[in-house]
């Protein structure tokens, strides 16, 4: 494999790790714990999720679930918006979120909360981004959570939701099933990350492609379009990736955007 562009290879001695490691996309090497690897992958995706708001300059947007690193928040400063909010539940990551705004000289917003109310103002944001956080949450919750994000939007704005694709790890669990059984393994001690108390129940909210559309129509907002993110994996060839990449079960990830209508947003 080529050392050059988005395949290239960078670690990092874990003495070495600053504040923005994770900004930067490193991780903690599977079997070295001194060393820490870039995930280019990572960083893709999270340019790729965040290009379907567009303009970023000039506009307002909220993070829900900002986390303790501030990461969409920094970023979206760093870009030009003109006024950048968060959201998270824990306390400890809405306070280093600010201060991580403050020290690299920009005013930010947040408030602790969770999603299901949203500490402000009807009509407020232009953007609203939430990445990884409808896992964590039921279907009720991820209900209540869209309506508040249509109340803060203004008319005619946009929310991104960026989350994993529950059908591609069901496929990719079933795959790894069957290959359990033809080594003579146990298939039923295989499971989907963080569920099944493997290691942790926390992504119990794991959604699809259709589930999270009904739910942005049944909350009024327009046809939402997904945004796909050619799957990359090692053994998988790259016309394989791209003949499947707008394949509902090939994508590991669902970004899907939605506009408030602007005339019932405006005249409701």
């Amino acid at each position: 494999m080529s050392n050059t562009g988005w395949n290239k290879v960078e670690f990092l001695d874990s003495k070495d790790l600053g504040k923005y490691s994770w900004h930067q996309g490193y991780f903690k090497h599977e079997w070295n714990p001194k060393l820490w690897k870039r995930n280019f992958r990572e960083l893709k995706l999270r340019d790729v999720s965040l290009f379907p708001l567009g303009e970023i300059a000039g506009k307002k947007i909220l993070d829900i679930g900002c986390g303790a690193e501030g990461l969409y928040m920094l970023t979206f400063l760093k870009m030009g918006a003109s006024y950048v909010a968060g959201q998270d539940i824990l306390t400890a990551s809405v306070k280093t979120s600010i201060a991580l705004c403050t020290e690299n000289g920009f005013n930010c917003d947040a408030k602790v909360g969770d999603c299901t109310h949203l500490a402000f103002e009807d009509n407020t944001f232009d953007y609203v981004f939430s990445g990884d956080v409808f896992e964590h949450i039921t279907e009720e919750q991820k209900n209540k959570c869209l309506a508040e994000i249509y109340r803060v939007l203004k008319p005619g704005g946009l929310v991104t939701i960026k989350t994993p694709n529950r059908s591609y790890l069901k496929a990719s669990i079933f795959l790894k099933r069957i290959s359990a059984v033809l080594k003579f393994k146990n298939p039923f001690t295989i499971h989907i990350a963080h569920t099944k108390n493997n290691p942790d129940n926390e992504h119990h909210g794991l959604t699809t492609h259709h589930d999270l559309r009904n739910l942005f129509l049944e909350n009024m907002f327009h046809e939402p379009t997904t945004t796909f993110y050619k799957l990359e994996r090692t053994g998988i060839s790259e016309w394989v990736s791209t003949r499947f990449e707008k394949n509902l079960y090939f994508n590991e990830h669902i970004i899907m955007t939605a506009k408030k209508p602007i005339f019932y947003g405006l005249y409701k």
